[in-house]
C-alpha cells in the first residue's frame, strides 16, 4: 500500500510541474534533443555549444502571474510540455541556464514565449551585436531591440530578456511585456 500511495503522489508531483509551461534550465548540445519542460531548475551536464551563463531562478508564474496573463490577453495558459525550437532565442537562454516559459490560447492560436538569462559577457556581447540597432523604448539604462514579433531587452547588469508573441504587434502590449520582463530582472 506505501508503495501504490508513493507512485500516486510522484505522478501527481510530475503532473503538477509539467502545467506551469517552464522550460528545463540547463546547457544544450546542438544536435541534442532540448530539454524537457519543468517547473524547477534541472541543471544539465552537457556543455553549451552557444556560450555559458550564470544559472536564473526566476520560475514562468513568476514572471507571468494569471492577473497579468489575463490582461495581456484572456485564457493564455501555461503550455504543460513547452520546449523550445532549436535555433530560436528560447533554446538559446535554456542553454546558458536560463528561464524560457511558454503560454498559449488554443482557440484563437496566441502564443507568448518569454526567457530570462545572464550570460558570460562574450556570450552577451554576441546578442546584442545579433540584435541589430536598439531602440530607445526603456530607457537609458536597457538597451531594446525589436524585430517583428520579438522583443529582445539587455540591462546594464548583463541581463538578457526575451519575448515573443503576435501580441507585440500593439505598441501597448509590447511596452507592458518589456516592462514586466524589465520589473522580474534580478538587480545585480
Amino acid at each position: 500500500m506505501r508503495v501504490r500511495t508513493s507512485v500516486i503522489a510522484g505522478a501527481v508531483l510530475l503532473i503538477g510541474l509539467a502545467a506551469t509551461g517552464c522550460a528545463a534550465h540547463g546547457p544544450v548540445t546542438t544536435g541534442t534533443p532540448p530539454p524537457l519542460a519543468t517547473a524547477g531548475s534541472a541543471a544539465g551536464s552537457t556543455p553549451s555549444t552557444f556560450g555559458t551563463g550564470t544559472p536564473i531562478a526566476n520560475e514562468c508564474d513568476q514572471l507571468l502571474d494569471s492577473v497579468t496573463l489575463a490582461s495581456l490577453a484572456s485564457n493564455l495558459t501555461a503550455d504543460a510540455n513547452y520546449t523550445p525550437a532549436a535555433g530560436t532565442s528560447a533554446a538559446e537562454a535554456v542553454a546558458i541556464t536560463g528561464t524560457a516559459c511558454s503560454w498559449s490560447n488554443v482557440p484563437s492560436a496566441t502564443t507568448l514565449v518569454l526567457t530570462v538569462a545572464k550570460p558570460d559577457a562574450a556570450t552577451l556581447a554576441t546578442l546584442k551585436t545579433q540584435a541589430g540597432t536598439p531602440t530607445a523604448q526603456f530607457g537609458s539604462f536597457v538597451s531594446a531591440y525589436t524585430s517583428g514579433t520579438e522583443l529582445q531587452v539587455f540591462t546594464r547588469d548583463g541581463y538578457w530578456a526575451t519575448a515573443d508573441s503576435p501580441l507585440l504587434a500593439d505598441p501597448a502590449k509590447l511596452t507592458a511585456i518589456g516592462q514586466i520582463l524589465l520589473e522580474e530582472l534580478p538587480a545585480g
